[in-house]
């Protein structure tokens, strides 16, 4: 086994959750000709196991992506993994995600890559796996898969991923091959500062009764409480971290972030309102619950966070009865 992107055998990437967003990732990663992808599928797996992903892509164009293997579940996954790739929700308040790659943890070089959305999300991997490097990343895309197999993708596509040895390998490769990939010692600053945007417009478009980011935006009202929420979240990062957010993007205050949201090519339908219209679990225990826990531990008063995570929490019990 090699995490050496020069050397002549693969570099073996096990991938779970191959939605959107961990399709397209993992697409990236084996069009080098240097990874070999296994993908683990659950409700797409009939479609994908025989005719691969369908990717329709602004960016890359139209392409079929077939993995090189791919399976049901992550006890089908037989082989010792160079990094596993966690693309999955991260949902702590109804089960522990670290325990569905047990079986496939075979050797302490194995890197567990989390490409996760939250604050606190690499605790449990972790606790669970304390001899393997846990590398934390923040996701920048934007796509959607519609139905199974076909995935749709705009021009978004970056990661930010956490300093490690074992980072460097992957970023060349994924680098290489179209996705802009920075590595930086400040990873926990730069989720933080994804959260600016994620516990603002992710949660209210929600409690909000079900709204897009241009109509949020458009409100007068809507507006000034996603900027006031913005500013919460770079308090409490600021405090969280010890010293200032990242400027990433151009982007150094809630004014900039608005701005950039107002800039986007398209009106985007965020993620934990699907996660909503569809039924799915929402990610507000990582959005918001355990940033309130820090807020709470260090002092900083965020009552816009603590109003809207009682509604979202609220709003999710009704829906399930």
């Amino acid at each position: 086994m090699s995490s050496d992107c020069d050397s002549s055998s693969p570099v073996k990437v096990l991938v779970v959750g191959t939605g959107a967003l961990g399709s397209v990732y993992a697409w990236r990663l084996q069009t080098s000709g240097q990874v070999e992808i296994t993908a683990v599928c659950r409700s797409n797996y009939n479609v994908v196991s025989t005719k691969g992903f369908e990717i329709q892509s602004k960016l890359f164009g139209t392409h079929t992506f077939k993995p090189s293997k791919v399976v049901r579940t992550v006890d089908e996954a037989t082989e010792t993994y160079d990094y596993i790739l966690i693309c999955t929700k991260a949902l702590p308040n109804l089960s522990d995600n670290s325990s569905i790659i047990t079986s496939a943890v075979r050797s302490p070089t194995t890197a567990i890559v989390l490409i996760q959305n939250g604050i606190g999300i690499e605790d449990p991997f972790v606790a669970r796996f304390p001899a393997n490097p846990v590398i934390s990343v923040v996701a920048y895309i934007d796509a959607s898969q519609p139905e199974n197999g076909l995935i749709e993708h705009g021009t978004n596509v970056g990661l930010v991923m956490g300093a490690h040895p074992l980072s460097a390998s992957l970023a060349q490769i994924w680098n290489a091959t179209g996705v802009k990939c920075l590595v930086t010692e400040k990873i926990q600053a730069f989720r933080w500062l994804k959260l600016v945007w994620n516990a603002s417009f992710n949660t209210i478009s929600v409690v909000s009764g079900g709204n897009d980011t241009r109509r949020m935006l458009e409100n007068p009202a809507c507006r000034k409480l996603i900027r006031d929420v913005m500013g919460e979240v770079y308090r409490l990062g600021e405090a969280a971290v010890g010293e200032k957010l990242p400027v990433f993007m151009g982007i150094e205050n809630p004014d900039m972030y608005l701005a950039y949201t107002e800039r986007e090519d398209s009106t985007v339908w965020p993620s934990m309102l699907m996660d909503f219209k569809a039924g799915r679990p929402m990610e507000h225990a990582v959005i918001l619950g355990r940033p309130l826990e820090i807020a709470q531990e260090l002092g900083v008063d965020v009552p816009r966070l603590e109003a809207i995570h009682a509604l979202l929490v609220m709003v999710e019990k009704q829906r399930q009865g």
